[in-house]
């Protein structure tokens, strides 16, 4: 079975309407949104016409003022958690199947993040989505081992880890060898480069990800039984976006439906030291 990529939608300048066409021509059948993306006038309606599915939404992204899951206020907390609830609402009408949020600042908050964690999870769960928790570099659970580690722990059934493929390089962190501890809590995949010190969200083989950790990677997932797409999270200017998903796309089709691995050799003029 094929994972499809899903374009990222965030990292578009241009009118959302003119960003879902481009993204329908470079042969993506499935997008990651944020919340309001599908806001913008025509946008959800653009989105049907093209026959775009939503994967993935991420939830926290471009949280109010006065909202917060560090737990620092429990008024804070509150509006945030709410906020997360309306969010997943959306999600349900969107037709996504997962939602994520990125963890709290300080460790020291961990637990009543977990705490808030639960609740939400259950609210996910009545609507049919799952809720992961990505590893931020910098953050309370800046390695996907600590995340993981962190969601076994809360061991919530509707509780899932969001594999960050850049956020790996981050760390030092092999994803393929994450996949497999993660197994049945690997909820959403998602893949940009970077560096190696800067979290760039290049497109993949620009930076320091080699052909073999993506095809080993891949090769990880499709053992684990991993069923969702791949969320290609690309920051680029407005040409350059448009060709790092297309680029992308073809790659993650073609590793997986070539038979010999061996004769895809990575480009080594795009390598960036």
């Amino acid at each position: 079975m094929t994972m499809f990529p899903s374009a990222c939608m965030w990292s578009y300048k241009i009118p959302m309407t003119e960003a879902l066409n481009q993204v329908k021509q470079t042969s993506f059948h499935y997008i990651d949104v944020e919340p309001e993306t599908l806001d913008a006038p025509d946008a959800l309606q653009a989105k049907n016409d093209l026959g775009l599915k939503v994967s993935c939404v991420a939830l926290d992204h471009k949280m109010p003022s006065g909202a917060s899951l560090d737990g620092k206020d429990q008024a804070k907390t509150r509006r945030a958690i709410n906020c997360l609830k309306q969010a997943l609402q959306k999600s349900q009408s969107l037709g996504a199947t997962t939602g994520y949020v990125v963890p709290c600042a300080h460790r020291k908050h961990l637990k009543p993040f977990g705490e808030a964690l639960r609740e939400l999870a259950e609210d996910a769960a009545r609507k049919g989505i799952k809720l992961c928790v990505e590893h931020v570099p910098g953050r309370s659970l800046s390695t996907a081992k600590e995340a993981l580690a962190f969601i076994e722990q809360i061991n919530h059934p509707n509780l899932f880890l969001l594999l960050d493929v850049g956020h790996t390089l981050l760390s030092k962190e092999k994803a393929s060898e994450i996949v497999a501890a993660a197994g049945k809590r690997l909820g959403y995949v998602q893949m940009n480069d970077n560096d190696g010190r800067n979290d760039r969200h290049w497109a993949l083989l620009d930076g320091r990800l080699t052909c073999t950790d993506l095809q080993k990677t891949l090769e990880a997932l499709k053992g684990a039984g991993y069923e969702g797409t791949l969320g290609l999270e690309l920051s680029y200017d407005r040409v350059g976006l448009v060709s790092g998903f297309s680029r992308n796309r073809n790659l993650l089709i073609r590793i997986q439906e070539c038979s010999d691995h061996k004769s895809l050799q990575e480009p080594e003029s795009r390598r960036k030291k």
